[in-house]
């Protein structure tokens, strides 16, 4: 297996993971959603923000990010955001 497969590979299999784990553990019950960093924080949040749009997750949902990252994540999925200290 060539190097750029095995890199795809993983790619996949940890967006697989993340939309599996966010789809089993994240529900509309949930007011608050802390936000991580890491290299599958992206393939999460991607799948956080589909829910939302798609109107499956509490409307006044807030989330809080751990990082620069997860706070750009939240910006750019037009969600709310708070900070650790509030």
């Amino acid at each position: 297996m060539s190097t750029a497969n095995s890199v795809n590979l993983i790619e996949t299999s940890k967006r697989l993971a993340a939309r599996s784990a966010v789809d089993k553990h994240v529900t509309s019950e949930i007011k608050i959603l802390g936000v991580g960093s890491g290299s599958t924080v992206v393939y999460a949040f991607e799948r956080v923000a589909e829910l939302y749009k798609e109107n499956l997750l509490n409307p006044n949902l807030l989330c809080v990010p751990t990082s620069f990252q997860a706070k750009q994540l939240i910006i750019e999925a037009g969600l709310r955001s708070s900070d650790l200290d509030e």
